[in-house]
This record gives structure tokens, C-alpha cells and sequence, in this order.
């Protein structure tokens, strides 16, 4: 009787102990790059799904999980990819420019403070050649970009996926011949908004070329190699590990926009499940 209640107690401990080591809890969906993966895990941390190792900030990884409370499993993907993979996640933690894109910004339940450490710090930025800081035609972009009416139409287009920086009333230089500003951009919500500001450009006799990348690379090559002007589609950290990895010599001129990382219903529909 000894022998076969300490095989029974030995076996609700160890299907216990496999509940608690992951795998069979909520999949949550992060991005894979280390930039938004760690900003991501401190959203979730925020929201009390887990608990990271004290003092790893905006360099968290999945190996930084002291505490998992809500037995739940990470799976890293390309960013890109997260909202296509709802139907298979529970839930996913998503860029505000891939959800814009996806057409379900709508659907966020809950995004990163607007005080953040990581929205404060993954600003969007207008990026040029070292050296091309002073370009009329530049300042000209920066000086819309910044301007009242633009960043207030930012607010009010994207439903808290995009948020504006905040207005900067600066002067536009004057232009006397039409000029060109080739300038390479996401889609969404970069484009998107380049595409507003360029009537109001063009009205300081600068024609706003917009060229649209789907990847990280090319912007920054181009405006390296000066097939761009600028560029519109990153935050800083990006930037300047870009430059760190690949001897590049490109500047932020404006900080335009964040795009505040928000969590997105998969095949779970509510943060209920963790008490939220």
C-alpha cells in the first residue's frame, strides 16, 4: 500500500512539474530580431504574463524568463510575419507598422505606454547621408514632417498604432527651383504618411519622389550609395546598429513618429485568461 500511494504521489508531482515547464500554455508570438524581442518580453512583463530578470531592460531574451506563472510559450518569428500567423498564436505581441499594414490595428488589446522607456526610445526616424543634414530640401521634409497640422493628422489616422512625436514649429527653407527628394520608405505607415505631406511639399518647390521597400536593407544602402536622398522607415537603435554592422554613414535628422508594440488576439480573444 506504501509502495503504490508513493507511486501515486509520484506522479502528481511530476505531471506537475510538467505543467509548470512550458508547452502547454498560451503561445505567444514575439518578434525574432533582438531589437523588438526584448521590447516585446518587457510588455509582457508589464502586463504581469512573466517575470524577467532584474535590471535586463530593452536587452531581454526568452533566457531572461525568471517567472511564468501563466505556463505560457514563447515562439519567435520574423516580425513581419506575426500578424499572418494569428490564426495559429493565441495571441502575438506586433509592430504598430505590420499591424497598420495588416489591416488589424483595430483589434489591439493593449499597447506599450506612451512614456515608455521602449516608445521613448524607438522613435521613427528621417535618416540622410552624413553630411546632407543641411540640405534645403531635407529640412524642408523635417519641417512638414514636424509640423502642427501633420502630426496631429498622424493622431488621428492610425487609431494609437502610430503615434506622433509631438509638433515642432520649424522654419522651411526658401527654394527657388523645383527640386526632387527621392526618399525610400515602408509602406505602412511610412509612405502612408510621406504621401500626405508631399502636396505640402510640393508647394516649397520640393517633388517628393517615394520609393517603397519591404525590407530593413536597401533604404539604408541606397541612401549610403546616394541612389536615395533619405530614408523613412526605422527607429534609432536600428540605425545605429546598422551602421555598427555595416560601416555606414547615416544620420538621423527628425524624430517623427513611434509606433507603440501592442498585443493581438489569435485564437484567444481576451487577456482575461490572464486575469487582465
Amino acid at each position: 500500500m506504501k509502495k503504490f500511494l508513493a507511486l501515486v504521489l509520484a506522479l502528481v508531482l511530476a505531471l506537475s512539474l510538467a505543467a509548470c515547464s512550458g508547452g502547454t500554455g498560451y503561445q505567444i508570438g514575439i518578434p525574432a530580431d533582438a531589437t523588438n524581442g526584448g521590447r516585446a518580453l518587457l510588455l509582457l512583463q508589464d502586463l504581469g504574463i512573466l517575470t524577467l530578470k532584474e535590471g535586463v531592460g530593452l536587452e531581454a531574451t526568452e533566457q531572461d524568463i525568471v517567472e511564468n506563472p501563466h505556463n505560457v510559450t514563447i515562439k519567435a518569428m520574423e516580425a513581419a510575419n506575426l500578424p499572418a500567423s494569428l490564426p495559429d498564436l493565441d495571441f502575438a505581441v506586433i509592430n504598430g507598422n505590420y499591424a497598420s499594414g495588416a489591416g488589424i490595428g483595430d483589434k489591439v488589446l493593449t499597447t506599450e505606454d506612451a512614456e515608455s522607456v521602449a516608445a521613448q526610445t524607438y522613435g521613427n526616424v528621417v535618416a540622410v547621408k552624413e553630411g546632407r543634414e543641411n540640405d534645403p530640401a531635407v529640412q524642408a521634409l523635417v519641417a512638414v514632417l514636424m509640423s502642427g497640422d501633420v502630426q496631429a493628422w498622424i493622431e488621428e489616422s492610425y487609431n494609437g498604432v502610430v503615434m506622433p512625436m509631438g509638433a515642432q514649429e520649424l522654419d522651411i527653407p526658401e527654394i527657388a527651383e523645383p527640386v526632387t527628394l527621392k526618399v525610400g520608405a515602408s509602406p505602412s505607415p511610412h509612405a502612408e504618411i510621406l504621401e500626405h505631406v508631399k502636396p505640402l511639399l510640393a508647394e516649397h518647390n520640393v517633388e517628393l519622389d517615394i520609393v517603397e521597400f519591404d525590407d530593413y536593407v536597401m533604404p539604408n544602402t541606397g541612401v549610403e550609395d546616394g541612389s536615395l536622398d533619405a530614408n523613412y522607415f526605422q527607429h534609432q537603435p536600428y540605425l545605429n546598429d546598422f551602421n555598427a554592422e555595416q560601416s555606414t554613414h547615416i544620420v538621423s535628422v527628425a524624430t517623427v513618429h513611434y509606433e507603440p508594440m501592442g498585443i493581438y488576439p489569435g485564437k484567444t480573444a481576451s487577456l482575461d485568461v490572464f486575469g487582465k
